[in-house]
């Protein structure tokens, strides 16, 4: 199985991933990194911080950059908040008036 690394890029700090992950391809890979950039935006809704300079760089085992994600990507879509279809909010209470 491919392993693939995931180099988190925050304006001008680059931290590069050493150690990597084995991923059956990718598309894998890809959806890996959006499920990290969502924790980690989470993260920085609770304790601040900037949302949107972060990009995650997929690299395959030679170093080749098969792919970005980027927070403004996981955040955002056709101009709107995008959503997931695993969002556990979709189970929270919703805010309706009191009985």
């Amino acid at each position: 199985m491919p392993r693939y690394f995931f180099h988190v890029r925050e304006g001008s700090s680059f931290h590069r991933d050493d150690e990597g992950q084995e991923l059956p391809d990718a598309e894998a890979a890809r959806q890996e990194a959006v499920n990290a950039v969502r924790e980690m935006l989470g993260e920085k809704l609770l304790h601040g911080g900037s949302l949107n300079h972060r990009t995650i760089e997929i690299a395959d085992e030679t170093g080749h950059v098969v792919d970005e994600v980027n927070s403004r990507d996981v955040l955002f879509h056709k101009g709107g908040f995008r959503s997931y279809s695993d969002d556990v909010t979709h189970s929270a209470p919703v805010n309706r008036p009191p009985r």
